[in-house]
C-alpha cells in the first residue's frame, strides 16, 4: 500500500514538473527559427510562428530552401502552451509541427515532412523576433 501511495506521489510530481516547463505565447508574437541542413540533400527551412493577438492561435509559415513560397498552416495553441497540426492532402498527411512555448519568449518545435521538399525534418527552437 505504501509502495503505490509513494509511486502516486512521484507520477504527480513528474506531472507538474513537466507542466512547469510550459508557458503561454507573447499575444501578437512572431517566433522564428531554422533546420539547417545536415548533408548534402537537405535544404534549409525557415520557420516562422505568427501567433494571433489572443494567444489562442498561430499561423506556421515555414519555406524549404531558397525562392520557393512558403507553406502554411494555422495551428491551435492549448492553454499550456503547447500546439500541434498537420497539413494533408487527401488521406495523406504531408507535413506535421508539434511544439511549446517554453517562456514567453521561446518555443521548441518538432517539423516532420513527410511527403514535402526534401523530406528531411527535424528539432528546431523558435525566438521571439517582435
Amino acid at each position: 500500500m505504501h509502495e503505490l501511495i509513494g509511486l502516486a506521489a512521484v507520477v504527480a510530481a513528474v506531472a507538474v514538473a513537466g507542466s512547469a516547463f510550459a508557458a503561454p505565447p507573447t499575444k501578437g508574437g512572431v517566433y522564428e527559427g531554422s533546420l539547417y541542413a545536415t548533408s548534402a540533400v537537405a535544404l534549409k527551412k525557415k520557420v516562422r510562428l505568427v501567433v494571433n493577438k489572443t494567444g489562442t492561435s498561430a499561423r506556421v509559415l515555414w519555406w524549404c530552401g531558397e525562392g520557393r513560397p512558403p507553406s502554411t498552416l494555422i495551428v491551435r495553441i492549448a492553454p499550456d502552451g503547447s500546439f500541434k497540426g498537420n497539413s494533408n492532402g487527401g488521406a495523406l498527411t504531408v507535413w506535421t509541427i508539434k511544439g511549446q512555448f517554453l517562456t514567453r519568449t521561446k518555443a521548441r518545435a518538432s517539423l516532420q515532412l513527410k511527403a514535402i521538399c526534401d523530406g528531411k525534418g527535424g528539432t528546431l527552437n523558435l525566438a521571439l523576433k517582435q
